[in-house]
């Protein structure tokens, strides 16, 4: 089965920022053993911080960045979720209380979770597995290759849905479990506020979700707020209502943190700070297992990278040990297999590439004199830019003329319709798949239809077998897929990443409200210390 992925995706939209300025910031953060905890909130108001607007609409069939999962993720509900606080792939159910799955993937039947009503009031049965599936294809974003394979949903009782795919797919799982996956809307609501858009204008200020929390305020670029619902069917927590400033800088969002304005972050501050907040006895530092990494591609289509050899030269100058330990510290450790940490199981995907600068060295030399080279990284990713400038700057000693350069993020999506206007390589500073299936990996990074394989470097037999595997979720041939891919000298994984979460020292729960798939909280599961 072969499935196109067109997405643009703004992971983690976070404003530039300078590193020193942040150090400085940092130091003065209350760490002293002597400085007081913030207090609680006494209305019932928890207060998430946002770094840079949302950028989409909370639509859960529009939204595919990271940010504003926070709230897509409290006001909506799929069938199945990954189970929280785990370091592995698992499934627990959402509004599915079990499913079954027929031998050949291709049959999917789920007994729905009874005494569950949407956000209108109207109670959800089967009949809104089929009105949500046929709204995430019929508005065609980035995510809508989750349904493009069904074939039909049947609904023989209010709480029983038969879902029929046109091929097998052992990965329609994790596509349910995925934070972008498909969500349940009211098909009540849907037709009510359909307009001429299938209600896409009423979802960017409104929803129609499940979730323990309403949208009730969305000022673009300045803040946006929930509200409990108060008939929601699972744990309900003491904050009533949910405030999401947004924040223009890192800086600021610190101070408001520091301040105690602030009672929680996600993934928004960079690694610099990290010491300042570990062992602190005034905020909850958690380091969370996440699907994440930091990665390294190169760009076949620019001269300096032209032939195999000199990406695996290139690759294999990396000192990916150092690199990783002296930006990303304590919340990243180097890589060693080719997809994300554990996916393999049996780590039959193992990362070959060996430490040996003296390969790049030796291509120096067949190169003119002062020869140029552009890494790129995002311009929004401090951690990204470091690691780029430490590169940059080990080429030179070999004769090279390296230089980093930031690009914004509308530019990086933008090379794979030409990768020659991209750089020579790029560091990712931290990407993932939509979940935790091989495929949902390999796909998006390996293949030139997958849409995070910025400079189109495609091997055409690891596409094959990615379309195979995923048939099956045959394990051997997923890992024949990835050292297929490695070999071709594109890609790197440099590390794996931890979602780091910074909170005020009353805020409970932190771990237990969050997936390795998810990098959000569920607010719900959220409490103040007694």
């Amino acid at each position: 089965m072969k499935l196109s992925l067109n997405r643009k995706r703004t992971r983690a939209a976070i404003a530039a920022l300078a590193i020193l300025p942040l150090l400085a910031l940092a130091a003065c953060s209350s760490s002293s053993s002597s400085a007081k905890a913030n207090p609680a909130p006494t209305n019932a108001t928890l207060t998430v911080g946002l770094l840079g607007d949302i950028g989409q609409p909370p639509d859960p069939d529009v939204y595919y960045a990271n940010n504003g999962l926070a709230i897509v993720l409290n006001t909506y509900e799929g069938l199945v979720q990954y189970t929280n606080n785990l370091d592995h792939v698992a499934y627990s159910p959402r509004l599915a209380t079990s499913w079954t799955v027929s031998p050949d993937n291709t049959v999917y039947t789920f007994t729905l979770r009874s005494g569950v009503t949407f956000h209108d009031g109207t109670p959800f049965t089967s009949a809104a597995v089929k009105a949500s599936f046929d709204r995430r294809t019929a508005v065609a974003g980035g995510a809508a290759y989750m349904t493009a394979g069904i074939t039909s949903v049947a609904t023989p009782d209010d709480l029983t849905a038969v879902v029929t795919l046109n091929a097998p797919n052992s990965a329609f799982l994790d596509y349910l479990a995925s934070p972008f996956g498909p969500k349940m809307e009211s098909p009540t609501g849907l037709a009510a506020n359909a307009g001429t858009d299938n209600a896409q204008t009423y979802l960017q200020t409104h929803d129609l979700g499940t979730g323990p929390y309403m949208l009730t305020d969305a000022e673009v670029g300045t803040k946006y707020g929930l509200t409990q619902y108060d008939k929601y069917w699972g744990t309900v927590s003491p904050f009533k209502t949910v405030n999401l400033p947004v924040y223009s800088d890192a800086s600021a969002l610190q101070l408001a943190i520091n301040s105690g304005d602030v009672s929680v972050s996600v993934a928004n501050l960079p690694s610099t700070s990290l010491s300042k907040y570990e062992n602190n006895a005034t905020f909850n530092s958690d380091l969370l297992p996440t699907l994440q990494s930091a990665l390294i591609t190169t760009n076949p289509s620019k001269s300096f990278f032209a032939t195999k050899q000199a990406r695996q030269a290139f690759m294999s100058s990396i000192d990916q040990t150092k690199l990783v330990s002296q930006v990303l510290g304590d919340r990243s450790e180097p890589a060693t297999t080719l997809y994300a940490k554990g996916m393999i199981t049996d780590g039959s995907d193992k990362q070959n590439i060996s430490y040996d600068p003296t390969a790049m060295a030796a291509y120096a030399k067949t190169l003119p004199s002062g020869t140029p080279m552009v890494l790129g990284y995002a311009s929004d990713n401090t951690n990204a830019q470091a690691m780029a400038n430490i590169v940059a700057a080990n080429l030179q000693t070999d004769g090279i003329q390296a230089t980093a350069q930031g690009f914004p993020t509308s530019q990086v999506f933008g090379w794979a319709n030409d990768p020659t206007t991209g750089p020579d390589a790029f560091i990712d500073g931290n990407n993932g798949p939509d979940g935790g299936s091989p495929y949902m990996w390999g796909h998006v990074f390996w293949d030139k239809t997958g849409g995070i394989n910025y400079f189109l470097c495609d091997d055409p037999s690891t596409d094959a077998d990615l379309n195979q595997a995923v048939q099956t979720g045959d394990t051997a041939l997923y890992a024949k897929a990835a050292q297929t891919y490695s070999a071709t000298g594109c890609y790197m994984n440099l590390s794996y990443n931890k979602d780091w979460v910074v909170s005020q020292k009353w805020l409970t729960g932190v771990a237990a409200a969050q997936n390795l798939g998810a990098n959000e909280l569920d607010f719900s599961m959220l409490g103040i210390a007694k």
